[in-house]
């Protein structure tokens, strides 16, 4: 009697844990995913449609939870946070589609995203960030943590860590040209004009390429030129910029303005060369309507051809057979957002009442464990702050002690190579060693997309004539540099490691370190299949004038 009593209260406790928070799903065997996004523009459009394209691949394959099949559901919400990004309208449409959805994607600019995320997050509803990149957005996950554990990011990278794509890009072109870096012979200095759109995600990032082009010897004009993300007309600007006779303009420009750049640049400056972010040149049709398209170099999602993992070319191909042979930009990862949630949910939900339920906190532990590999490479998210380590944090302008960081648990379980790897340090190699100084948050932030070579990387594209008048986006980076460069550099991480692992050459290390071919986040002297070359003639041509 006594044991059969036990067993009842033992069931009823493991059912009281279980049905605390327990939710069904907001539509009995439908998985309902709102998607949020500026749907006048590509920027949401594309969110959206990678989203609804997930759901039809999902639904055609079939997926369950205890038996029951679930169908997916995507539902568009116009947050209409490109024309107004303080966010009073992402509310407004939010609060109206919150109580129909069980989880949330997409999102574009922080401003927005920032005010009308608050809604989701009071209704403990995870929020899967495809479109604003401004770490801070994170990083309230790790100082408020139990309000916004449920937010996350599938991108892209926040802004420190699209820099160090940035960098590693721009470090290609000006190789690329023959200019002089470390181990290199020749003496032209490049002149550096940056161009960035007076946005959140670009305050901090500006700054420090600022800082950083100026340690590295360019002429970087001390002005950074702002323009709003929307702007049609940015003639002052362009003009103000032309009287500094720049080489190389580096963009950080997300919105419709990246659209009037194409059009206009190259009226003030016809032969400078534009590196770095323009959302509106992922579009295929950036090549045919923007006057200036060609050669331009910027940070991509994806591009025709290219093959950055097993699923790639399918995503590509039925992307393009939907929606007119159109090229996704890095919106449409809600793709693979909704295929993390949908596997989320077949890990963490049961039935209840003959309901499909879960409990959000659940499926916030499920996906802060969670790897997978995506669209656009191995996609998996930095660990929750321990509580307990931290760092020192040095900004373009200020020094920030005590800062939360990972532990090196953490980072060796992210980066194992870096138990074997060495480095360079004043010319002297040693064992690579953890420091929480090098890991803090920034930029390496609880829920935020970790970054790396086997990691989530980006691709640069250029925009190139290949010889028939039309223009073909073309993925240029990461990319081997060329026969008889210095050192002959291995291709690959295992090979670079096992030429560590014996008697390196200091001054090796450090030019590999100066190019951006080495760094803590993997070895970048590599390719994706169906990579192309990077094409400088014309801009290498007008230099040697």
């Amino acid at each position: 009697m006594k044991r059969t009593i036990f067993l009842i209260i033992a069931t009823l406790l493991v059912l009281g844990l279980v049905l605390t928070g327990c939710r069904p799903l907001r539509t009995d065997d439908t998985l309902t995913i709102g998607v949020c996004g500026a749907m006048g523009y590509d920027q949401g459009l594309h969110a959206l449609w990678g989203a609804q394209l997930a759901a039809t691949d999902i639904n055609i394959n079939k997926f369950d939870v205890g038996g029951h099949i679930i169908t997916v559901k995507i539902v568009s919400i116009d947050t209409d946070e490109i024309l107004n990004p303080g966010g009073a309208a992402g509310t407004l449409a939010v609060s109206a589609a919150l109580s129909n959805c069980d989880f949330i994607v997409g999102g574009f600019r922080t401003e927005a995203v920032e005010v009308y995320r608050e809604p989701i997050m009071s209704d403990q509803v995870i929020f899967i960030n495809c479109g604003a990149a401004t770490e801070t957005l994170c990083n309230e996950v790790v100082t408020k943590y139990d309000r916004y554990k449920y937010f996350f990011r599938g991108t892209p990278m926040n802004e420190y860590l699209l820099a160090e794509s940035q960098s590693k890009v721009l470090t290609m072109v000006l190789y690329g040209a023959g200019v002089t870096l470390a181990g290199m012979n020749k003496t032209f200095v490049p002149k550096i004009a940056i161009l960035a759109e007076d946005a959140a995600w670009t305050r901090t990032s500006k700054a420090n390429a600022q800082a950083k082009f100026n340690t590295l010897g360019y002429a970087v004009s001390p002005t950074t030129w702002l323009v709003s993300p929307t702007a049609t007309d940015i003639t002052p600007v362009l003009n103000d910029i032309a009287a500094k006779d720049p080489n190389i303009i580096y963009t950080m420009l997300s919105g419709p303005v990246g659209m009037t750049y194409g059009n206009t640049v190259g009226d003030y400056m016809p032969n400078v060369l534009s590196v770095g972010i323009n959302v509106e040149a992922q579009r295929q049709e950036f090549g045919t309507a923007a006057k200036y398209a060609e050669g331009m170099v910027f940070l991509d999602g994806w591009a025709p051809g290219v093959d950055m993992t097993a699923n790639t070319a399918g995503f590509l191909d039925d992307f393009a057979a939907a929606h007119s042979d159109k090229w996704p930009i890095y919106t449409a990862a809600t793709y693979d957002a909704v295929g993390t949630l949908v596997e989320a949910l077949q890990s963490e939900g049961f039935i209840y009442s003959n309901k499909v339920s879960y409990n959000p906190v659940d499926i916030v532990e499920y996906l802060e464990g969670s790897v997978r590999t995506g669209t656009a490479g191995t996609t998996g998210f930095y660990p929750v702050w321990d509580e307990t380590t931290t760092g020192t944090y040095v900004t373009y302008a200020k020094t920030y002690t005590d800062v939360p960081a990972l532990n090196e648990g953490q980072v060796k379980a992210l980066y194992p190579w870096l138990t074997q790897a060495k480095y360079s340090n004043g010319g002297v190699v040693s064992k690579w060693a953890y420091d929480s100084d090098d890991w803090t948050m920034a930029p390496h932030t609880t829920h935020d997309l970790i970054y790396g070579t086997e990691w989530a990387t980006g691709i640069g594209s250029q925009w190139q004539d290949p010889g028939s008048g039309t223009l073909t986006k073309v993925c240029i980076w990461p990319k081997p540099y060329a026969a008889g460069a210095p050192y002959n550099f291995p291709t690959t991480q295992a090979d670079w490691l096992a030429y560590l692992d014996g008697t390196p050459d200091a001054g090796k290390v450090d030019t590999a370190q100066a190019m951006g071919l080495w760094d803590k986040y993997g070895w970048w002297h590599w390719q994706y299949p169906g990579t192309g070359s990077l094409d400088l003639t014309n801009w290498i041509n007008w230099l040697s004038i």
